[in-house]
């Protein structure tokens, strides 16, 4: 079994290490007479894992899943969020503090001496 996990799949350059692991993964199972199914499932994060990974406590995760700002799935009681909207969230924020500070940053850039 090959696994592949979105952050690895960043394309860089003409070709990458995970487009070689998966063609000689490939070539591999089926010069063995092997079937290769290739299926793709969402990625989920506990809230816990989503807070680590956008540098807030998980509490103000299920405050935003709450307030309707994160979307999230249930999976039997639990929240689960998908990849998608994290990395969503991710840019989100990363817009945002950028504007905050993008006027600062042009008065050091452009400032007369």
């Amino acid at each position: 079994m090959l696994t592949l996990e979105p952050d690895s799949l960043r394309r860089t350059g003409d070709g990458s290490a995970w487009e070689d692991a998966l063609i000689a993964f490939v070539r591999k199972a089926t010069e063995a007479g092997q079937t290769v199914v290739v299926t793709a499932e969402d990625r989920l994060f506990t809230p816990a894992q989503a807070a680590r990974k956008l540098m807030v406590s998980r509490s103000t995760v299920s405050r935003r899943i709450a307030a309707g700002e994160i979307r999230a799935v249930r999976v039997g009681n639990r929240h689960r969020i998908p990849y998608a909207e994290l990395e969503r969230v991710w840019n989100q924020s990363m817009e945002a503090m950028a504007a905050v500070v993008a006027s600062d940053i042009e008065a050091e850039l452009f400032a007369d001496d």
